[in-house]
């Protein structure tokens, strides 16, 4: 998706094939549409449910066939994920144990079951993110040193696609938290429903907060907008104070300012929704 929207925006015209029936199928189903709507503004045509067979070079484009249908490319970029790369590094033998997917086992600490040795990063569960990693030497070496440490809450680390808009999330998607036996919440609202977003064109996008009725707690949120990186913090710093969705409607948010779309959101999902 990223790399679609990224020629597309070149003026490239793009065809994205999705395996499954939605693109981002980690994402929650609502932003994925919002998404998907998004980027086919630019030049890129969405396919999913798509399945490839064959992959043919035929010396003046490249011919792609799958499920009944044919097309016709210049270039064909497959994104379609990494592994961890450890073979060869005599790790077993060593005595660190590798558990399914070839990552290595850790706990809490990021220790593995040889003493005196941290894995982090993609070598180990969890998503495969840049300040994941960071985060994950942090603890290595404060446990390394003696000192105390804070084991990662992985569902809660935020993750981003860097598409245009952006999309940004953590925690629980609306139908994962559902399936949990949550008593659900779901405050959202469109970009478009606050100034600043409308006046620099951000108005496709939209914030979608998950809470739990019950204890009012913020289970998590998902945003699509060109600021969404930035914005989706708020929201993980909130969780990690312990502050629900009630305690952020009632914060005071600058105007105007992408962030009132957050604030809209905690809002509706507190059932007062003023812009939206």
């Amino acid at each position: 998706t990223e790399v679609a929207s990224a020629f597309g925006r070149l003026g490239t015209e793009v065809l994205l094939l999705e395996a499954l029936d939605q693109i981002l199928p980690l994402e929650d189903v609502e932003i994925a549409k919002a998404c998907a709507r998004e980027i086919a503004k630019q030049n890129v045509q969405v396919v999913t449910g798509a399945s490839v067979e064959t992959v043919e070079d035929t010396g003046e484009s490249v011919r792609i066939t799958g499920g009944g249908h044919a097309h016709e490319v210049d270039y064909v970029c497959i994104a379609a994920g990494r592994g961890a790369d450890v073979e060869g590094l005599g790790l077993e033998d060593a005595g660190v144990k590798v558990g399914e997917r070839g990552l290595i086992e850790v706990d809490g600490a990021m220790r593995t079951s040889l003493q005196g040795v941290y894995a982090i990063g993609d070598l180990v569960p969890g998503p495969a993110l840049a300040h994941k990693a960071s985060d994950e030497g942090v603890i290595a070496v404060e446990d390394a040193a003696g000192m105390d440490t804070h084991p990662i809450d992985y569902p809660f680390v935020p993750r981003v696609t860097f598409c245009m808009p952006q999309v940004a999330s953590f925690g629980l998607t609306e139908a994962q938290a559902r399936e949990a036996g949550h008593d659900v919440v779901v405050g959202k609202v469109p970009m478009g429903a606050v100034g600043a977003p409308t006046v620099y064109g951000d108005r496709g996008g939209m914030v979608k907060l998950i809470g739990d009725r019950r204890y009012g707690e913020l289970l998590g949120g998902h945003i699509v907008s060109a600021k969404a990186a930035d914005l989706i913090e708020e929201l993980v710093v909130a969780r990690d104070l312990e502050g629900g969705y009630a305690e952020l409607a009632r914060t005071i948010h600058p105007h105007p300012a992408f962030a009132e779309a957050v604030l809209e959101a905690a809002r509706a999902a507190d059932g007062w929704l003023i812009h939206g």
